[in-house]
This record gives C-alpha cells, sequence and structure tokens, in this order.
C-alpha cells in the first residue's frame, strides 16, 4: 500500500512540473553585440546571435559612425581657396551640424588639369583626403587611391533611387569604387525670338525630333546668315538612343554597359539625318574664323550668344558663363525625343581612410542623399563660386511624398534662369539621358578616340556610315578590350 502511494505521489509531481514548464511566459530582450536573450519566467534564460544591422555592429540602436569621435578631409576641384566660399563649404558646416561628433576639414588640393598628378603626390605622403572628387576612375584604380565601397552601398537602403542610367557607374569587376554626384546636363538652348520672327509656335517641352527639324529648317535663313542647328554631334551620340527607345538602357555612343554598339541599324537612320541636316543646310558643324569674317565681319564673333542660331546644345558649366552675353528672349529645354545628354562628376573614398563607414556617409551627404539635397538647394546663390552655379542635377528621384510633393524635384531654383530648367519633362529627360560615362567607365575614353576620326570623315562627307560601320565596331571593340586587359593588368589580374 505503502508503495502505490508513493507511485500516485510521483506521478502527480511530474504532472504538476510539466504543467508549470508548458505555462512558462517568454520574455525577450536584445541585448548589444548582435545577441538576443530569451528569459523565462521560470528563471532560466537562452541566448542566440542574431544578425547584426550592417550600420549598427554592437546593436544599441546608433550607427556605430555616430559614435566617436572622427575628423574627416574633403577634397573638390572646385575649392582651391580658402577664404573663396563655395556650396560645398556650406553643405559640410550643415553636416557638422547634424552629426557633431564628425569634424571635417577642407583639404586644398588643385585644380582639375593637375588632379591625378596631385592625387598620386599625395599618395606618396599618405596625405590622401578621405572623401573627394575623381577625374577619371582609371586612373586612380591601379594605385589603391580608391577604397572599395560596394559594401556601404550595397547595404544603403537609399541606392534604390538612383537613375538607372547611372546606377551601375563606377564599377569594376563587380565591386565599387566610385559614385555619380551629379549629372551635369548637355542642355538645348532655343532662342525664342527667332522663332517668333519666323512665325514659329514654341514648342512645348515634350518636343520631338520631327517638331526640332521642322522649326530649325524655317529658321535657317542662309542669305542672312541665320542657322537653324549649330553643333550637329547630337545626331551621332545622343539620336541613336532616342531612336532606339528611351527606356533601351543605352549610355551616349550606345554604351549599354558591355559594349558600344555602333553597328546597330540605329545608327544608320542617325547618321543618314545628320547627313540630310548638313547637306540641306540647317545644321552647321562649325564655322571657320574665315566664315565668321565673312558672315558676320567678325573672326571672332559667337553666333550662339549673340542671336544668330535658332537652337544649340551646350552643357551647363559652360553656358552658364555667357547668360548675360545673350541679350534676346530664349529658353532652356529637354532633348527632343525625351532624352538629355550630359556627363556626370564621380566621388569616392580613399583607401587609406580608418573611418570609411562616416567618410561613406560624408559622400553621401554631398551627393544624393535627400536630406543633402534639400540642404543644397536651400543654400542655392547663383553668386557662390562655381559649384554653386554649374546648375547640377540630382542623380535620384526619392519619388512623391505622403503630402503628393516631390520635394527634391520641386526645390530644385533655376527656374529663375529659366522656365525649361524646372519642367516636368526636363526632369524626366534627364532620368532617361544618354550619359556620357567618360569618367567612371573603364575604355570610355580610348573608344571616343578610337572612333572619332570616322564619324568626323561622315560628318564631313567623305566617307559614308554605311561603308565604315564594321570599321567603326571593330574599333570600338578593340579599344574597349585593350583598356579593360591593361587595366587587369596593371591590377594584377592578369
Amino acid at each position: 500500500m505503502k508503495k502505490l502511494f508513493l507511485l500516485i505521489l510521483l506521478i502527480v509531481s511530474l504532472g504538476l512540473i510539466t504543467a508549470c514548464t508548458n505555462g512558462a511566459k517568454k520574455s525577450t530582450t536584445k541585448q548589444g553585440g548582435g545577441t538576443t536573450t530569451t528569459r523565462q519566467t521560470d528563471g532560466t534564460t537562452t541566448t542566440k546571435q542574431t544578425k547584426t544591422d550592417f550600420w549598427d555592429k554592437d546593436g544599441n540602436g546608433i550607427p556605430d559612425w555616430q559614435e566617436k569621435e572622427i575628423t574627416l578631409r574633403y577634397a573638390t576641384w572646385q575649392y582651391n581657396n580658402p577664404d573663396t566660399i563655395t556650396i560645398d563649404v556650406l553643405l559640410i558646416e550643415a553636416f557638422m551640424e547634424k552629426y557633431p561628433n564628425i569634424n571635417v576639414e577642407m583639404q586644398i588640393v588643385g585644380e582639375f588639369y593637375d588632379w591625378d598628378t596631385l592625387f598620386l603626390g599625395l599618395l606618396e605622403t599618405d596625405n590622401l583626403p578621405d572623401v573627394f572628387l575623381i577625374q577619371r576612375m582609371g586612373s586612380f584604380l591601379p594605385y589603391n587611391i580608391l577604397a572599395d565601397i560596394t559594401d556601404y552601398f550595397d547595404n544603403d537602403p537609399d541606392t534604390k533611387y538612383i537613375f538607372e542610367s547611372v546606377k551601375n557607374s563606377g564599377i569594376y569587376k563587380g565591386r565599387r569604387y566610385a559614385i555619380p554626384t551629379f549629372v551635369y546636363p548637355n542642355v538645348w538652348v532655343v532662342n525664342l525670338d527667332l522663332l517668333d520672327r519666323a512665325g514659329i509656335n514654341r514648342p512645348s517641352y515634350d518636343w520631338t525630333v520631327e517638331q526640332m527639324t521642322s522649326i530649325a529648317k524655317a529658321v535657317n535663313d542662309e542669305t542672312r546668315h541665320i542657322i537653324g542647328i549649330f553643333g550637329c554631334d547630337w545626331y551621332h551620340r545622343i539620336y541613336p538612343k532616342v531612336l532606339k527607345g528611351k527606356d533601351s538602357g543605352w549610355a551616349e555612343f550606345g554604351f549599354d554597359g558591355n559594349r558600344f554598339n555602333f553597328d546597330d541599324p540605329v545608327f544608320q537612320m542617325a547618321l543618314n539625318s545628320q547627313r540630310q541636316a548638313i547637306e540641306q543646310g540647317y545644321c552647321v558643324p562649325e564655322l571657320s574664323a574665315e566664315q565668321l569674317e565673312e558672315y558676320y565681319q567678325d573672326p571672332a564673333f559667337t553666333p550662339t550668344y549673340q542671336g544668330m542660331i535658332g537652337m544649340w546644345q551646350e552643357p551647363t558649366w559652360s553656358l552658364k558663363d555667357y547668360f548675360d552675353d545673350m541679350l534676346f528672349e530664349w529658353d532652356i529645354y529637354p532633348g527632343p525625343g525625351g532624352v538629355t545628354g550630359g556627363n556626370t562628376d564621380i566621388g569616392g573614398i580613399s583607401a587609406l581612410s580608418e573611418h570609411k563607414d562616416a567618410a561613406y556617409q560624408l559622400l553621401k551627404w554631398m551627393t544624393f542623399s535627400e536630406e543633402g539635397l534639400l540642404k543644397r538647394f536651400e543654400l542655392y546663390d547663383p553668386e557662390l563660386y562655381v559649384s554653386g552655379n554649374n546648375f547640377p542635377y540630382p542623380i535620384v528621384d526619392y519619388g512623391i511624398d505622403a503630402e503628393g510633393r516631390n520635394k527634391i524635384w520641386e526645390s530644385i531654383p533655376y527656374g529663375e534662369v529659366a522656365p525649361g530648367f524646372i519642367s516636368p519633362q526636363f526632369i524626366e529627360s534627364l532620368k532617361k539621358g544618354a550619359i556620357r560615362l567618360n569618367k567612371e567607365v573603364i575604355g570610355w575614353d580610348e573608344v571616343d578616340g578610337a572612333v572619332y576620326n570616322y564619324f568626323y570623315e561622315i560628318r564631313t562627307g567623305q566617307n559614308t556610315y554605311a561603308a565604315l560601320k564594321d570599321t567603326i565596331q571593330q574599333a570600338a571593340d578593340q579599344a574597349y578590350q585593350q583598356a579593360i586587359e591593361a587595366m587587369d593588368e596593371r591590377l594584377g589580374y592578369r
């Protein structure tokens, strides 16, 4: 009987223990160092390692680069005098106000044309700035000047807003070494006075190539030496993308990220149009000093800025110096067919920087961060030296906010110069732009040099595209491949 009582007592006890265990509630607490501790109400705990945030490896809710005193140096060829206030100076002051743990010093390096040579000197003395503009990515790669910033870029949620037209530039062998900073567009300047004089309706900003051609023909007046279009490179640099489709993904010159597609049929169509425009006289590639003397009685005459050209293409960083000379009514237009050309500046981080995570945040602030861009346009002043009046455009579109506003694009202040600068069509045409990626694509300059004379022969009527097509493509392929092979050899990949 006693044994039976003890057996029943044991069974009841085990049941109570099981009930308590099953009824225990869990309490989970995230700890520092990427661990999660689960605490039971009975006092027992279990701890397991969890995936930490890329920017917050100690898991305390604060990005690691904001938890320590840091000094960074920033360099741009647009800042060469400590007594000159540029928009970069003001932006960096705003960055330090936002992140008081980071001190940023402006480092004077030199002019654009000496940039590469000067950086090699800084490398020899371990005096590289942490963040800087890059004249050519290919000039820095072989010397271990550029940090690999792939992981920073890939773990930055805002990079998904970068335009597809420039997003994959600055990469070599699958690794990222540079970021486009801004697009500097090749705008179309339209002389509205000449259109009015010829009785032509002013086109809308979503004008077509056919409209452009009609306007050029109507404005052109050989007797008075008024020219419809001045400069004809658009036809072989940008027009092929218009014909291919603005969503094609092509950059300038038919570059698709792997190849320059000079043998695509759209180049035949584009160059036929170029030849026709030149032969019919409404597009003039250039004028010699003798022609300027004959037409305008002045060998130094500039027919564009002095009102004798219906329309022409020019980059904003060049055009801005002549606004005061243009004593006629004019406006800025996006590229016809919804594709505007342009080029970028690019920036990077020093491979020697001790604080690359913080350096990336500074680079982003100065280029494509939403807050940095809004601050830039808030600080904009056309009187600011160089970088304040070069009309840089963002490489990102963060979209419409909860109030139905595209805050960044609505903040662009260039409309005070010309309304076309801020038209929705102009903005859209930059997203679809045929961008000249010569700074961030290895081999671009070599291809440009290899094909230049062939396109010159076509433009001047010495030869035809049909006769030169295969030669052009072979020259481009060879120049591109040789540039890649040369870079691979310098980097030790071969």
